[in-house]
């Protein structure tokens, strides 16, 4: 028997399905995972090395900053080094402190994607910072953001389909003054971010120059940005001085290139009239493809008094009191804290809350599973809500029962939970109801100003986030 024509037909079958297996392999998409993908490396005179009480220039070509100092901006340090417990870290000797972020829960929802990088047909992920010039003539701005970053926030969150969103702020002022940098990083705990906020104060300041190459530096440096390229990442430079010539290693000019090569926009916001800032800002927003927009000095932000506000801002002061949190005594406090902080808001605020929880919260839910779902503060640092997980009675410890639950059986500690979680869901519900009824008014009696600090914010990321499949 012949055997040769019967080897060719075996060979050529086998070689047709190897390159058939090559073709499918080489079309197959590769999804980048987050903790893979190191940030670009970067030269050693880049490295932000914080100088001592002396006013000397670093050496560019110092050793690696001691602990305690910021580290270096290469793609091994791109994060400041953990705070002590309860502590946190200084990273100068010039009053430089992080603010660390809470130990968030997880994202419900489609969010609950969003942890190691964009995949196919995950929620959109879009990571905002605002630095902030804090100095005393910025006053009227730092106060009108702190009435409007949940609505930033809230209208962030309307995009199509709701990306998930997180914050970052990096508070600046100048050698000599109070604090040069404050840094509380990226989270999705908006809570947690106005109770930091509502503690800035503007003031110092007072030479005009201010060290706003430090304020960029950090927040590029030292916050945690996702290194995913399918993840928006923006800074809003807001300040109304140019920056000051301080050391080498937080040079603006520096940042504001290593800004562009990790593929963070920079779209920066002036206040005020000052045409050296304005050279400055255009600068840096051209090159890393930014927006460049000018607002006046107390940032055109004015709050609307409507029909609602008084039985809103009443209701809201109820809700935040009807808190039950379990867990060690350090955890519980924290978490009323920061329902507290929640109180004294602006019936504005409370509203944009509201809008923001409820959409972010509520992304891949039904339309009554989202309305429904809570707007209290999440948990956070270890302990729980009771309220939330009334289950949770079974496991803790005597001391670890809020106070109001000590001394009770069980059943009366079952009982007193129920009838609380009744009570905050009714005063939800009509948190909820008023918060509508008055952005429905807001609508028909007063368009938003356009050039407004928030206007100008979501004009930026409007067109931007379309870049990354995000619709408004």
């Amino acid at each position: 028997m012949n055997l040769k024509p019967l080897s060719r037909a075996v060979l050529t079958a086998a070689l047709a399905t190897g390159l058939s297996a090559a073709s499918a392999l080489a079309s197959t998409p590769v999804v980048p995972v987050h903790e893979s993908v190191p940030p670009p490396p970067e030269p050693r005179s880049a490295a932000p090395v914080t100088p001592g009480p002396k006013t000397v220039a670093p050496d560019a070509s110092a050793k690696p900053a001691e602990k305690g100092t910021p580290p270096k901006a290469d793609g091994k340090g791109t994060s400041a080094k953990p705070a002590e417990k309860g502590t946190p870290p200084k990273a100068d000797g010039a009053g430089t402190s992080a603010m660390p972020p809470p130990q968030a829960a997880a994202p419900t929802g489609q969010g609950a994607q969003a942890q190691g990088g964009a995949q196919q047909g995950a929620q959109p992920e879009i990571e905002v910072a605002f630095v902030l010039d804090t100095t005393g003539s910025m006053s009227g701005l730092l106060e009108g953001a702190k009435q409007k970053i949940f609505s930033i926030a809230s209208r962030i969150a309307k995009g199509t389909p709701t990306p998930h969103l997180k914050v970052a702020l990096v508070a600046y002022r100048d050698v000599g003054d109070a604090y040069v940098t404050k840094r509380f990083d990226l989270s999705d705990d908006m809570d947690s971010m106005f109770a930091e906020l509502r503690k800035l104060q503007a003031d110092g300041g007072g030479d005009f120059p201010e060290h706003v190459g430090r304020g960029l530096g950090e927040a590029v440096s030292l916050l945690k940005w996702n290194q995913n390229r399918e993840v928006m990442k923006v800074i809003f430079l807001v300040g109304d001085a140019p920056p000051a010539e301080r050391e080498a290693a937080w040079d603006f000019k520096l940042w504001s290139k290593r800004a562009k090569e990790r593929h963070i926009v920079v779209n920066t916001v002036r206040c005020g009239a000052d045409s050296s800032t304005e050279e400055s800002w255009r600068y840096v927003a051209k090159l890393t493809d930014g927006t460049f927009d000018s607002i006046d000095a107390s940032g055109g932000m004015v709050a609307v008094a409507t029909p609602y506000d008084a039985e809103l801002s009443r209701v809201n002061a109820e809700l935040a009191s009807k808190t039950l949190y379990g867990g060690r005594k350090e955890a519980q406090l924290a978490n009323r804290a920061r329902a507290e902080a929640t109180k004294g808001m602006a019936a504005e605020a409370v509203a944009d809350r509201i809008s923001y929880m409820k959409k972010s919260r509520g992304v891949g839910m039904s339309a009554p599973s989202a309305a429904a779902v809570s707007s209290a503060p999440m948990a956070v640092g270890g302990a729980v809500d009771l309220l939330e997980k009334p289950a949770a009675l079974d496991t803790l410890k005597d001391d670890e029962l809020p106070t109001e639950l000590q001394g009770l059986k069980k059943e009366e500690q079952a009982a007193k939970v129920k009838q609380l979680s009744a009570e905050r869901k009714v005063l939800e519900e009509k948190v909820a109801k008023l918060a509508t009824e008055r952005d429905q008014w807001l609508v028909k009696n007063a368009p938003a100003k356009e050039d407004a600090f928030d206007a100008n914010v979501m004009k930026s990321v409007k067109t931007q986030a379309a870049k990354f499949g995000v619709a408004y």
